[in-house]
């Protein structure tokens, strides 16, 4: 059945009202079934945001997505502190751990020394490693500690990489008048 209104036509529904797009025969109006598709895509979204955290816990993980998306060269060293610089017995205490990757070198060496802030060099010593390829190769370096605020500089000989660490004075406590 069709009706003419001013030149344009429609169509009367062929169907029942409970039967249209999405609601079952005898169902509340208005409440729809949920559809395969969106149930697929919620599924797929929540084990997303399970597995990602999961995922990106583990170093291996890390280190592939790192090495997929990071240009790296492929001979580099890695120097770093192993832990923070800490003072012992008046003497800085410096480990440091050093992982060449791609061709290996026989020795490489470190210069540790301290100074102070104003650039005077108070302790300084060459340390020679044999690093292994693709393993951490660490040391320990102990330094006489003459100034407490002194500056730890450590230099890969023959290579761009530095590590500082500056230890601080513990500040002093306010002075308290004496009883009389």
């Amino acid at each position: 059945m069709t009706e003419s209104l001013g030149g344009v036509q429609g169509l009367t529904p062929s169907a029942p009202p409970s039967h249209r797009a999405g609601r079952r025969p005898g169902g509340p109006p208005g409440r729809r079934r949920p559809r395969p598709r969106a149930l697929a895509l919620l599924a797929a979204v929540l084990a997303t945001a399970v597995a990602v955290p999961l995922l990106w816990a583990q170093p291996t993980v890390r280190l592939a997505l790192r090495q997929t998306f990071t240009r790296i060269p492929a001979d580099y060293d890695e120097l770093y502190f192993t832990q923070l610089p800490t003072t012992a017995g008046g003497q800085a205490v410096i480990p440091l751990s050093l992982v060449q990757h791609g061709t290996p070198t026989p020795n490489l060496q470190l210069r540790v020394s301290l100074t102070t802030p104003g650039g005077t060099v108070t302790g300084s010593t060459t340390v020679t490693l044999v690093p292994k390829p693709d393993a951490p190769v660490g040391t320990t370096v102990h330094l006489p500690l003459t100034e407490p605020d002194a500056e730890v500089q450590v230099a890969l000989l023959g290579h761009d990489q530095t590590l500082h660490y500056r230890f601080q004075a513990a500040a002093s406590p306010e002075p308290e008048a004496s009883p009389r």
